[in-house]
């Protein structure tokens, strides 16, 4: 179980070696056995002997800061979870396994692109031709990448790297046929954006990188250690690689806000080579985007929020690489939030 405290003025301590949470007149007594870390998101009084329980039963301590970004945690002194998981981070690219998570997480980006593709196409009859030639050029490199294969990432970096980026092309210039005329574009643009489109998508892929980044350090993966995008200084690999299946929630958002009449020009800042969201526009995207990110969909036979489904998945993968070292942590994660 992961445990948010959010509430300010939380107090975390111990009895009787179990831990309790106290806010006013709530309270709530948890077993450390139950308990794999706690997200500390607010101002919180934690108790030593607290941490030392946490300590003693190797459960993760992390602080995040007012905008709910990561500041630090407290790390078990001796050999734990979070540096094996660090340590076969570093292997994954030498071996199949880290091949077969890149395929997984590529298969199923594009998949979620073709099942959008498909509700789109189902919202307009009569015009369905506009997407059934795309959909089936999309699905065709669906089963190429499905019998890829190799020994390691390195040697089909590439390869991966060239079907998913000529099913994005696909994918997007059918999207920019979706969009009302007047907000049609002409493929990606990222840094700058070129249109009213691609300005609302990065800002919300923005977002999406904000909370992916978070997942992985709250399950102990270093996000600066990826399997498909390489390590470069700085560059938190992981985090693009992780973010793949995801970015259909900002795709989502993107094309609903448009489809949906809910941008306007004056949203939008105009220069001569590239175009920005201003003070107006801001607001209604980030709105837009945590709405669709609370909604609960059916993910592994349970209803959860989309974005716990992020933590779920780090949490997952986290799992799956200490799995062969009897070091495995529960299949599923709970979240309780204080």
């Amino acid at each position: 179980m992961q445990v948010y405290i959010h509430s300010p003025g939380t107090y975390l301590t111990q009895k009787n070696e179990i831990f309790r949470l106290k806010n006013q007149d709530r309270s709530l007594d948890l077993s450390p056995r139950k308990v794999e870390s706690f997200v500390i998101t607010n101002q919180a009084m934690i108790t030593t002997q607290a941490i030392n329980l946490a300590l003693e039963n190797n459960i993760d301590m992390v602080f995040l800061d007012a905008f709910g970004d990561p500041t630090g945690r407290i790390w078990f002194a001796k050999m734990g979870s979070t540096a094996l998981i660090r340590r076969k981070q570093l292997e994954m690219d030498q071996n199949d396994s880290g091949l077969m998570i890149v395929k997984d997480l590529i298969k199923n980006k594009i998949g979620n692109q073709v099942k959008f593709l498909k509700t789109l196409k189902n919202a307009r009859p009569g015009k369905e031709h506009r997407f059934i030639d795309t959909i089936l050029a999309i699905e065709k490199i669906l089963q190429t990448l499905e019998v890829t294969d190799g020994e390691n990432v390195i040697d089909l970096r590439n390869t991966i790297m060239g079907l998913e980026g000529t099913s994005a092309r696909a994918y997007f210039k059918v999207l920019a046929r979706a969009m009302p005329e007047k907000y049609r574009f002409k493929g990606r643009s990222r840094r700058p954006a070129k249109d009213p489109f691609n300005a609302v998508l990065n800002y919300c892929y923005g977002m999406l990188y904000g909370k992916v980044e978070k997942a992985c350090i709250i399950a102990g993966l270093d996000p600066f250690i990826g399997f498909l995008h390489t390590d470069n200084y700085n560059k938190k690999s992981l985090v693009f690689d992780l973010i793949e299946p995801f970015r259909i929630f900002a795709e989502t958002t993107a094309v609903y806000l448009f489809t949906g009449r809910k941008m306007k020009d004056d949203y939008f800042d105009m220069y001569e080579h590239s175009v920005s969201l201003n003070k107006n526009g801001k607001p209604v995207v980030v709105e837009a985007m945590d709405k669709h990110l609370e909604e609960k969909v059916r993910y592994r036979r349970k209803n959860v929020k989309r974005r716990h489904i992020l933590h779920h998945e780090a949490h997952r993968l986290a799992n799956y690489m200490i799995d062969d070292d009897k070091m495995k942590k529960p299949d599923w994660l709970s979240i309780t939030e204080f």
